[in-house]
């Protein structure tokens, strides 16, 4: 008697045992999932934004610029320079190229890592007086910008203006800002704190300069305006951002 009531806990815990492995193949024999939904539903990813065309250009700059940039062909970058405005290792050079017609900046060094350097690629023209322009659309990097007077070999110790912009979704400001940078010191020349530009959307700078006079527009709107007294003399003209990736600019132009 006392072998047989030893043994009844055992049966017990086999009844048990046989009774949770059959709701367990019952809950996931095939087309259960189907039947009462799945049981983790992930949100389906955003679709990618499509990119729009980019701005008209002006008939008026269209007709007479002293320098046009549209990176339609695959050589367009032969006679450009492009310059880290950061002291970098030569491995850890910007990468730039020409992708659907339009310039992208593309992350830094060979394996394409996102880097805070402050980029520039500076057309093959220089000049005094005159308007730079260019269209740029931000996909993820935050900053765009131009240069102007762009003079020295070594970014880091160049000397240019700069015009400096920041999106709204940024916390950072100013949000606008036009510098004078000599010999790699930067001063501030004019400043304005928001709203910033947005993002995922095309956009038009320009910097005006005539002899200390500069001005700077963003989609036909004047943005800043600044004095300098000693005024830089001549140099290449450019577009300016972070080694982030993530932008675009096209339809460069320098006019009279």
């Amino acid at each position: 008697m006392a072998r047989t009531s030893n043994r009844m806990p055992l049966l017990a815990l086999a009844v048990v045992a046989l009774a949770v492995a059959a709701a367990l193949v019952f809950a996931l024999r095939p087309g259960q999932a189907e039947e009462g939904g799945p049981i983790l539903q992930y949100p389906p990813e955003p679709p990618a934004p499509t990119i729009g065309p980019n701005p008209t250009v002006p008939a008026g700059l269209a007709a007479g610029p002293r320098f046009v940039a549209d990176f339609a062909s695959a050589d367009s970058l032969r006679d450009w320079q492009m310059v880290e405005l950061d002291f970098i290792l030569p491995e850890d050079r910007a990468n730039w190229v020409i992708e659907n017609g339009r310039l992208r900046q593309d992350f830094a060094s060979e394996i394409r890592n996102s880097a805070l350097t402050q980029v520039a690629a500076l057309a093959p023209v220089a000049f005094a007086d005159g308007v730079v322009r260019a269209s740029f659309y931000d996909e993820f990097n935050g900053i765009a910008g131009l240069v102007a007077r762009y003079q020295g070999e070594v970014g880091y110790e160049a000397s240019y203006y700069r015009l400096r912009l920041l999106k709204n979704e940024y916390e950072a400001t100013p949000k606008y800002a036009l510098e004078k940078v000599v010999d790699g010191v930067v001063t501030p020349l004019a400043t304005v704190a928001g709203p910033g530009f947005a993002p995922r959307q095309w956009h038009v700078i320009e910097l005006e300069v005539r002899g200390g006079e500069l001005t700077a527009r963003l989609n036909g709107k004047v943005l800043l305006q600044a004095s300098d007294a000693q005024p830089l003399p001549a140099g290449r003209v450019g577009v300016y951002t972070r080694a982030l990736g993530g932008i675009m600019f096209d339809d460069v132009i320098v006019a009279p």
